[in-house]
């Protein structure tokens, strides 16, 4: 009996595959407890739609969540990783990168331009919790702590200055300088 209940609810996981209704398909696997390798065949078959549509994200999630394969989840996710660094997501792709586990020259490349990109723009507190999140090396952290300190103490935030001074262990000299502005 409990092979029957099996095969209707691969049968009713399949259809839901075959429909792109994969969030219901994942609900059908958890409500029957069907193991992965019963339905490898129709995630398969999702997965390859998938890429050909250029969805591969999506391929990419279908690869993880059913354990398809470390090659093919990775093949999906470094496309996806590329399409997002096209796009100037720089920083999506870098955590992107991190969570699929792709190669840490990818996810120091993206994090990188995220961090330049950030800079270019006057972002320079997200670039440096940019740094901070994807060890990007101390010196990249100190530009922009250094220029984080700047903007606080042009705009007369003297204490926020100090605290950036402090967390970055800038110069002593620029910490004086804050410290002054407050006393």
């Amino acid at each position: 009996m409990a092979d029957n209940t099996q095969a209707e609810g691969a049968r009713q996981f399949n259809a839901k595959m075959n429909q792109g209704a994969y969030t219901e398909a994942a609900r059908i696997k958890s409500d029957f407890g069907l193991p992965n390798e019963m339905l490898s065949d129709a995630v398969k078959k999702a997965y390859d739609a998938n890429m050909r549509k250029g969805d591969y994200s999506l391929a990419a999630e279908l690869a993880r969540q059913y354990d398809l394969g470390r090659d093919l989840r990775l093949e999906a996710a470094q496309r996806s990783f590329h399409r997002k660094v096209d796009s100037e997501f720089f920083r999506a792709a870098a955590d992107y990168a991190k969570e699929f586990g792709l190669p840490l020259d990818m996810v120091r490349e993206a994090a990188l331009q995220a961090f330049y990109k950030s800079m270019s723009f006057g972002l320079v507190k997200n670039a440096a919790q940019i740094a901070e999140d994807f060890e990007l090396p101390q010196e990249l952290k100190q530009v922009a702590a250094t220029k984080s300190y700047e903007q606080h103490m042009q705009a007369g935030f003297y204490r926020k200055a100090l605290k950036i001074a402090q967390k970055y262990d800038l110069p002593d000299e620029l910490k004086a300088a804050a410290e002054k502005k407050i006393s």
